[in-house]
């Protein structure tokens, strides 16, 4: 086996991927004859794992010569250490073996037998010697990502939008006919309870919320924006909990939990012009209320000019997209109001708040500012100060953003 980088795990051999293989194609009496890793993992983008890609060229049954390529996603438990609560290789495996197949078999119903495909392809979980799950390598299939710094223009967006409605809407009939599935296996998110009452919790983010109070003081008309913020900083653990809890509004679904740019690849025709979409990286669903994931992309992942034009349109595109999809199913509850969809929203804007001052800075930093973030890292009282200054200042559509959504939330009240 060659490889393009050095201190790849040991256990990733051509026997592994021979296993791994003969189980995601459900063939046998495969010959791996060569294997090229190459680590993708980067600093500032993979907090739970380590990311490889594994060129693979090996001989099926039929003795014809096939290359390949797959996604490797290493769990190792330094990284896992700090969200063991939050069992995301159990979550994620559980959804590509039990549930995105059965989402995208109910799929056919609204395509009427064209394919429908929610995310990558789903190859081999394994726990030994450490947690590890194999995917299809999207990008092999033409599928690419989007500058995270950047966000995404409204072509784009209003794609995301339409498929997540779908994604939601069979989350909903699944819901109704296997609970035990969906509702009982998913009940918390990334923002656990203990996590978000830990001192380190507010040690971080409230030191994230203290500079961006810091930051808009400064700014012509946000004296009394900034008054609040440090207002809201009294009670800080109350208000993210009272955001976040109860997780279950009035229409509730299966939440990717991490709906932004990364976990989202996008697909182009011969001209360039956007085909299709796929969803990655469901490590962190739970069932509750349709607005966290809805409130978690518009606050991560829109360029400054469609946050600032385009966020009811692509509001009213998910809700055109999600009663499209819901007629067509098998779905046997009332179909939800416009009303009822815009309440679940706005009732988790505080939600998305916390997400646009603790995750948004993160996410949107500038690369080289990036590269040695980690979980651990972040643990140093130190380096956590000098990454927030970084964070809020190195990439400036985040602060410019950040302004125009707290000028809006001011305006419906959320810190009063």
């Amino acid at each position: 086996m060659s490889s393009t980088t050095e201190e790849l795990p040991l256990y990733l051999t051509p026997q592994f991927f021979k296993r791994t293989l003969e189980h995601g194609l459900q063939q046998q009496d495969l010959k791996v004859l060569d294997v090229q890793l190459k680590d993708l993992t980067r600093g500032g983008e993979n907090y739970c794992s380590n990311i490889y890609r594994a060129q693979i060229k090996y001989q099926n049954a039929q003795c014809e010569r096939v290359e390949t390529s797959l996604i490797v996603k290493c769990m190792p438990e330094d990284k896992q250490a700090i969200l063991a609560r939050l069992h995301i290789y159990n979550k994620e495996t559980m959804f590509y073996l039990n549930i995105k197949p059965k989402l995208e078999t109910l799929m056919w119903h609204v395509g009427k037998g064209e394919p429908w495909s929610l995310g990558a392809g789903h190859y081999y979980s394994t726990t030994q010697p450490e947690q590890t799950i194999i995917f299809e390598d999207l990008c092999s299939d033409g599928y690419q990502l989007k500058c995270r710094q950047l966000g995404l223009d409204g072509a784009h967006a209003s794609l995301v939008m339409r498929k997540l409605a779908q994604y939601h809407a069979l989350t909903m009939v699944m819901a109704e006919r296997e609970p035990q599935t969906i509702i009982d296996r998913y009940p918390f998110g990334l923002l656990h309870m203990d996590a978000i009452k830990s001192e380190p919790f507010k040690l971080l983010f409230g030191t994230q919320l203290l500079k961006l109070a810091g930051l808009v003081s400064d700014c012509d008309g946000f004296g009394s924006i900034a008054h609040k913020l440090y207002r809201y900083h009294e009670h800080f653990t109350e208000r993210v909990l009272k955001a976040v809890y109860p997780l279950r509004g009035t229409l509730n679904v299966l939440n990717h939990g991490d709906l932004w740019i990364n976990n989202i690849f996008f697909k182009y025709n011969k001209q360039y012009k956007l085909e299709d979409v796929k969803i990655i990286d469901f490590q962190l669903c739970f069932y509750g209320s349709l607005g966290f994931d809805i409130n978690y992309f518009l606050n991560t992942s829109l360029d400054l000019d469609v946050l600032r034009t385009q966020r009811q349109y692509l509001i009213d595109t998910y809700y055109d997209a999600l009663i499209d999809c819901l007629k067509q199913l098998p779905f046997n509850e009332p179909l939800p109001t416009y009303d009822a969809v815009m309440q679940e929203i706005r009732a988790r804007e505080a939600y998305g708040f916390f997400v646009a001052f603790g995750f948004f800075p993160l996410m949107s930093m500038i690369g080289v500012d990036s590269e040695d973030n980690s979980l651990k890292n972040f643990h140093d009282e130190e380096f956590a100060r000098q990454k927030v200054q970084l964070m809020f200042e190195g990439n400036a559509r985040t602060l410019e953003s950040l302004k125009f959504t707290l000028k809006r939330l001011d305006e419906l009240q959320l810190f009063d």
